[in-house]
C-alpha cells in the first residue's frame, strides 16, 4: 500500500516537473528576439495615412509579439472619428496587422470658418489634427452653411436633429444628381433652402414634413430639366402647393 501511494506521489512530481519545464522553454522560445515586432501593417484605409495611423495607434516597434498588450493602441484608435471599426491581429513571427473600416464621408460642415466632415451617422471624421484625411471626392460632397458651433457635441458627433435633417435632404438628393454640387443653408432650422449647382435654389422653410418636401422636390425637378438657369427658385415650404418661379 505504501508503494503504491509513493509511486503515485512519483508520478505526481515528474507530471509537475514535465510541465513546469514546458512552460519554461515555451516562455523562452516566445523570449527569443525573433518575435520582437518589426512591422506593422495597416490595411483597409484610403483616406488615411497608414504612416500616420501606425504613428497614432502607439504600437510599440521592437516589443515582444506575443506579451505586448494593445490596450493602448485600442485607446487610441477608438479616438479616431473616421474609423468605422478596426481589428489588430498578431501576425508571426514580427507583424502586427491592423484592419481598418473607414466611415464613408456624405458631407462637409462649415461651422466657425472650420470644416468638418461627417457620415450619415453624423460622427466627425476630421476630428484628430494628428490626422489629414485625403477625400479624393471632396469637391462633390454637399456643403452644410448656416450652423452654430453648438451643432458639434464634444468635438466628435453632430447634433441628432442636423443628421437627421442631413440625410432627408442633401443626401436624399444627391443619390438622384450625382456629382451636382449641392449647398444647404440650414438657416436656424426656420429657412432651410438649398442651392443646387449655385444656380436652383430650393425653399424648405422650417424643418417641418422634410422628407415630403424632398418628394416633391424630386417631382418638380424633372418638369425644368436643363432649365435652371430660367428658375428663380422652387418653393416647397408648403408641400400641398409647391411654387416654380420663373425668371421674369
Amino acid at each position: 500500500m505504501k508503494a503504491r501511494s509513493k509511486k503515485k506521489r512519483n508520478r505526481f512530481r515528474w507530471l509537475l516537473f514535465s510541465a513546469i519545464a514546458l512552460i519554461g522553454i515555451g516562455y523562452y522560445v516566445l523570449s527569443l528576439s525573433i518575435w520582437n515586432i518589426q512591422e506593422i501593417s495597416i490595411e483597409g484605409t484610403a483616406m488615411i495615412s497608414p504612416q500616420e495611423l501606425r504613428e497614432l495607434s502607439g504600437l510599440p516597434i521592437g516589443r515582444n509579439l506575443f506579451f505586448t498588450s494593445f490596450r493602448t493602441a485600442r485607446t487610441n484608435l477608438d479616438q479616431v472619428g473616421a474609423i468605422k471599426k478596426y481589428r489588430i491581429n498578431r501576425r508571426p513571427p514580427a507583424t502586427v496587422l491592423v484592419r481598418v473600416e473607414e466611415r464613408r464621408p456624405i458631407a462637409i460642415l462649415v461651422v466657425n470658418g472650420r470644416f468638418t466632415i461627417v457620415d450619415r451617422d453624423g460622427f466627425v471624421l476630421n476630428n484628430d489634427p494628428r490626422l489629414n484625411l485625403h477625400l479624393l471626392n471632396s469637391v462633390e460632397l454637399p456643403v452644410i452653411t448656416g450652423l452654430g458651433s453648438g451643432e458639434i457635441v464634444a468635438g466628435k458627433r453632430i447634433a441628432p436633429k442636423l443628421s437627421f435633417l442631413i440625410n432627408d435632404t442633401v443626401v436624399e438628393l444627391a443619390s438622384l444628381l450625382g456629382s451636382r454640387r449641392i449647398n444647404l443653408e440650414v438657416g436656424s432650422y426656420r429657412r432651410i433652402s438649398i442651392l443646387l449647382d449655385d444656380v436652383l435654389r430650393i425653399n424648405l422653410g422650417q424643418d417641418t414634413q422634410v422628407k415630403t418636401k424632398i418628394s416633391v422636390v424630386k417631382r418638380l425637378l424633372p418638369l425644368i430639366g436643363g432649365r435652371w438657369n430660367e428658375v428663380e427658385y422652387i418653393d416647397v415650404r408648403f408641400p400641398e402647393t409647391p411654387v416654380i418661379k420663373y425668371k421674369s
